[in-house]
């Protein structure tokens, strides 16, 4: 009995955990049923793409499906002056919702010469008609050389340059001689649409550094202080006009030594409110002064401190805008002649008043950034830096990113939206560059840039000055 009891209760056993796995398998049956019960299929085209032939790259539709019926639907497909791209040879690839159906079916390579017209039926059964139209799209900005002109094409004399700066239709070049004076010892000018020599404007006084532009088309001079003569600033309103001194900051002021190294100026000197900046070596404190109407302020320089950095080798820094909490652009450079594994080297920043910093990744640029200019477009900020390798026979290189969004800054090579933030680098220049000097300016008509830079070095066949045009094409 026991064993008959064992064999029934085990029959029984079975029979119940059957129930309850046909019950099982009904609920989730019944589950996939309900999900599916609302289900609609009625998107069709979710998007169309197109590529140039040859390439890998798939241009997306301008806006993503769901499309009403009748819509147009826009593919931008880059191209460039110089080689327009051909639309009469696009191959065209559609993304369709489940269980829809295209006509005419997509045939590789195809001609969008004229908008193309197709039909997509959806999983529920609904037609409709949309219109394809290739539309043939510069890129965001583009970039060409105009030109690179040696030291002793443009009759350079000291070809180790100290300064350059952009004014109108013209380029200022430093040739400045140390202690010595003379016709030949000063400001070079020159057009900047080809490069003529135009004349020499004769240094105002002994071991000049910079020649500086502000936004209204003036510029400085400055001797930098050395044997203790303290940083002097020489005020010029045109390259005709004679020179006005219009600061003298003493080395028993506080000016510390080779101050003036770099100098940057925000606003017009002339009338308004301007500020002059200035960094020297070994020093990670940044100086500058307030002037109004050409008038400066305080002769004493408000002076801020950027503690995260050792002292530098060199630095420069740009102030945002002329608002009085405005934020600063700051490189600054701590090279070392034994960091074998280049650990040192130039960094870029963005800080706030409140030192909240926004740094680049250093990979965005080589050992040493020599000079630097933000500038605005289109409501977008822009910035071309001059930047050299570790060792002072590296190559030299312009480059230029889009640093709209600070934080984009942190990108690397490979990072998604990379390409969107370092927008373009030069081919290299070669030469010799001991005193890392070097600057750049940049020029903005509108939507029309002029980007020019200096190459400083002892040998005049490399020494020179190089421009570019860049183009804002939104």
């Amino acid at each position: 009995m026991s064993g008959n009891n064992q064999k029934h209760g085990s029959m029984k056993n079975y029979s119940k955990y059957m129930l309850m796995a046909i019950t099982a398998i009904s609920a989730v049956a019944c589950q996939k049923v309900e999900l599916h019960k609302n289900s609609q299929f009625n998107v069709g085209l979710q998007n169309f793409m197109l590529a140039i032939p040859g390439q890998t790259t798939e241009y997306m539709a301008r806006t993503a499906g769901p499309y009403n019926d009748g819509d147009t639907v826009y593919v931008e497909v880059p191209t460039t002056e110089e080689e327009p791209v051909d639309i009469s040879k696009l191959k065209a690839t559609a993304s369709l919702q489940n269980n829809a159906r295209m006509e005419p079916a997509l045939a590789g390579v195809m001609d969008f010469t004229n908008p193309i017209e197709v039909r997509v039926t959806d999983g529920d059964g609904n037609t409709k008609r949309h219109i394809i139209k290739a539309v043939p799209t510069l890129p965001r900005t583009t970039f060409k050389k105009r030109w690179f002109y040696n030291a002793d094409k443009l009759g350079i004399l000291r070809t180790n340059i100290s300064g350059m700066a952009l004014i109108k239709d013209q380029i200022l070049v430093a040739d400045f001689s140390g202690g010595t004076l003379g016709a030949t010892v000063g400001v070079r000018v020159y057009n900047a649409a080809d490069g003529e020599y135009v004349k020499t404007i004769p240094a105002p006084t002994t071991f000049c550094m910079q020649v500086v532009a502000d936004d209204a088309d003036h510029f400085i001079v400055n001797r930098y202080n050395i044997y203790s003569a303290g940083l002097m600033l020489y005020y010029y309103e045109d390259v005709d006009s004679a020179p006005k001194l219009i600061l003298n900051y003493t080395t028993a002021a506080g000016a510390p030594v080779d101050l003036g190294r770099k100098v940057s100026v925000i606003g017009n000197l002339k009338v308004g409110k301007a500020y002059v900046y200035a960094t020297a070596p070994n020093n990670n404190q940044v100086y500058y002064w307030e002037f109004n109407d050409g008038v400066v302020a305080n002769t004493t320089p408000t002076i801020i401190r950027y503690a995260a950095a050792d002292p530098w080798t060199y630095a420069t820094v740009q102030r945002k805008s002329l608002d009085a909490n405005s934020d600063h652009y700051l490189t600054y450079c701590n090279y070392v002649a034994t960091d074998a594994n280049r650990e040192r080297g130039s960094r870029f920043v963005q800080f706030t008043p409140t030192m909240d910093v926004f740094p680049m990744a250093a990979s965005n640029h080589y050992y040493k950034m020599l000079d630097f200019e933000v500038f605005t477009v289109g409501g977008n900020q822009f910035m071309a830096t001059l930047t050299q390798g570790f060792f002072a026979w590296d190559a030299t290189h312009v480059k230029v990113y889009d640093i709209t969004d600070p934080n984009k800054m942190t990108l690397v090579a490979e990072a998604a939206g990379y390409r969107d933030f370092m927008l373009f680098e030069s081919e290299a220049y070669g030469g010799t560059n001991y005193n890392r000097y070097g600057d750049i300016d940049v020029r903005v008509q509108g939507k029309k840039i002029s980007i020019f830079a200096t190459m400083a070095t002892n040998d005049k066949t490399f020494a020179g000055v190089m421009a570019y045009d860049m183009s804002y094409n939104r």
